[in-house]
C-alpha cells in the first residue's frame, strides 16, 4: 500500500469480482506494474500531494517561487548562523579545503593528460543526486539549488544589507508575497583560510559551468551576494569552501530533444529498424551519444556524471535487466508512437539473419527481403567528448543489461549488451559480434518498430 500512497501514480483504479463472495480493486501504474487489493480492506482512497515532513514547515519560506527556500543554512539551526562550509558535490564539511583533499580530484601523475582531466567532473547540475548535501542530509525534496533557481530568486526579489542576531548578512524580501529569506556573510574557505567573513555570501549552485570546450578548467557556477552586488554568473573552483541554502522542490525535468521520426526499414525480421541513428538526420550521420538508461546525450560521459551511478556506494544503481519501451528508453521517450530500443535479441536477429557489407565507415546491413540499413561507425563518447578521430569503431546499444556474475557471484551490472564493430590491421573492420560496455559511456542507439 505505500506505493499506492507516496507516488501518486495512478493510472486507472478498477473494481471487479473474483467470485460472488469477494470484490477487489485492480490499482494500475504508470509503470505498467499492477497490485490488487481486497476492497473489504480499504475504508478510504484519498488523492493528494506526497506529504511533507512536518519539521520541513518549520525551515522551508514560500517567496513565491518555482521552490521554496529553506530558512537557513545545511549545518546551522537558526538564519544568522553560517552552518557548514562544502566543497562542490561533496557532502560533508572539512578544516581545510584543498584541490589535493577534494574528493572529486584525481591526481594521476606520471600519466600523459591534461590537467583538466584530473577533475571528476559530475555532469551538468547534481541537484537532487548523492552529490547533493542537501537531499542526502535533510530527505524528501530538499536540495541545492540550480544556477536558474538562484536566478529566479534574484530576479524576482529586493536586497537589504543589513544585520540579524549581530550578524551581518542579505534579507531577501519577496516582490511576489512580501516573504523573507536572511542570507548570514558567512564569507568562504580556500585551503585553512576563511576569508571574506562578514563581506560576502558565497553559495553553490548544483550547475556545473557552461562551456563550449569541455578541455577547459573545471568551474562551477556560484551565487555571489555583498552589500552592492547579487548574481548566480559567477564561477569558481570545486575544491573551494562554500555555503549551502537549500530549496525545496522536485528536481526539474530533462527537456527532451525533438526529433523527426525516422523511416522505418522493413528487413524481413521481427521488428522494422529506423533507416538512421537516433539524432542524426540521415543514415551516415553520427547521432547522438546516450548512456544506458538515461534519456538524452551530454557534453561527457564517464562514471562520475552518470545517473545511475551512487557515489555514497561508488556502485551502479540497477533499473532492470531489461529497458526496453520503458521509461528508461531513450528512442521511446524521444520519438514515441511505437520507437523503441532494441532488445538483446532483436539485435542478435539482425547480426544472424542478415548480409554485412563491409564500408570505408560503416557496414550495409542486407536483410532477407533484400532490404537493407547503414550503420555508420561513430566511436563512443567518454570524459573527452564526442569522438574526434577520422576512423572510428561502432558501438551500438541494446535495452539489455549485463545478467552474467563475476568469479564471486555478483552481477556485472556496469555493462549492457552491446552490438559492436572493432578494428584491426588497416583499419579493416573485423567482424561485427555481441559483446558488452559500459553503461556509463555514450553510444549509439538504432531505434526499432514493431
Amino acid at each position: 500500500m505505500n506505493k499506492f500512497l507516496s507516488s501518486i501514480l495512478i493510472a486507472t483504479v478498477g473494481i471487479f469480482t473474483v467470485n460472488a463472495q469477494t470484490k477487489v480493486m485492480k490499482i494500475e501504474y504508470k509503470d505498467g506494474s499492477s497490485e490488487v487489493k481486497n476492497v473489504a480492506d480499504v475504508s478510504r482512497i484519498t488523492f493528494a500531494d506526497q506529504s511533507e515532513d512536518p519539521s520541513d514547515a518549520d525551515k522551508m519560506v514560500d517567496l513565491g517561487l518555482s521552490v521554496k527556500w529553506a530558512s537557513y543554512n545545511i549545518g546551522a539551526s537558526n538564519p544568522w548562523e553560517y552552518g557548514n562550509f562544502y566543497a562542490y558535490g561533496e557532502i560533508e564539511p572539512k578544516t581545510e579545503y584543498t584541490l589535493k583533499n577534494y574528493q572529486w580530484y584525481y591526481d594521476n601523475d606520471g600519466e600523459d593528460h591534461d590537467q583538466w582531466e584530473e577533475y571528476l567532473k559530475l555532469g551538468a547540475t547534481f541537484t537532487g543526486t548523492n552529490y547533493d548535501v542537501a537531499h542526502v542530509k535533510w530527505g524528501n525534496q530538499w536540495r541545492v539549488p540550480t544556477r536558474d533557481e538562484w536566478t529566479e530568486l534574484i530576479n524576482n526579489c529586493e536586497f537589504e544589507w543589513t544585520g540579524m542576531n549581530g550578524v551581518t548578512g542579505a534579507k531577501i524580501t519577496s516582490h511576489i508575497n512580501g516573504n523573507s529569506i536572511f542570507l548570514p556573510a558567512a564569507g568562504n574557505m580556500v585551503d585553512a583560510e576563511h576569508t571574506h567573513d562578514q563581506l560576502g555570501c558565497f553559495y553553490w549552485t548544483s550547475s556545473e559551468y557552461e562551456q563550449s570546450d569541455i578541455t577547459q578548467e573545471c568551474r562551477n557556477y556560484r551565487a555571489n551576494i555583498d552589500a552592492t552586488n547579487h548574481s548566480a554568473n559567477g564561477y569558481d573552483y570545486p575544491e573551494v569552501g562554500f555555503s549551502i541554502r537549500a530549496v525545496y522542490g522536485p528536481v526539474p525535468e530533462e527537456e527532451l530533444p525533438s526529433y523527426t521520426a525516422p523511416e522505418m526499414v522493413d528487413l524481413g525480421l521481427s521488428v522494422k529498424w529506423a533507416n538512421c541513428n537516433l539524432g542524426a538526420k540521415g543514415a551516415s550521420e553520427t547521432g547522438d551519444f546516450i548512456c544506458w538508461g538515461e534519456l538524452m546525450e551530454k557534453q561527457y560521459s564517464h562514471k562520475y556524471n552518470y545517473k545511475w551511478y551512487d557515489p555514497l556506494t561508488d556502485k551502479t544503481v540497477e533499473i532492470g535487466d531489461q529497458i526496453s519501451d520503458t521509461q528508461y528508453d531513450a528512442a521511446k521517450a524521444i520519438l514515441g508512437d511505437g520507437w523503441r530500443l532494441p532488445t538483446e535479441d532483436e539485435m542478435k536477429e539482425l547480426l544472424e539473419k542478415c548480409t554485412w557489407t563491409e564500408e570505408t565507415y560503416g557496414f550495409t546491413v542486407t536483410g532477407p527481403n533484400g532490404n537493407s540499413i547503414y550503420l555508420p561507425a561513430c566511436g563512443f563518447q567518454g570524459y573527452k567528448g564526442a569522438p574526434r578521430a577520422a576512423i572510428e569503431p561502432g558501438y551500438y546499444m541494446t535495452g539489455n543489461s549485463d545478467v552474467r556474475v563475476n568469479y564471486e557471484g555478483k552481477k556485472m551490472i556496469d555493462n549492457a549488451v552491446t552490438l559492436r564493430f572493432t578494428r584491426g590491421a588497416g583499419n579493416k573492420f573485423k567482424t561485427p559480434e555481441m559483446n558488452y560496455f559500459s553503461k556509463a559511456g555514450g553510444i549509439q542507439i538504432r531505434p526499432v518498430h514493431k
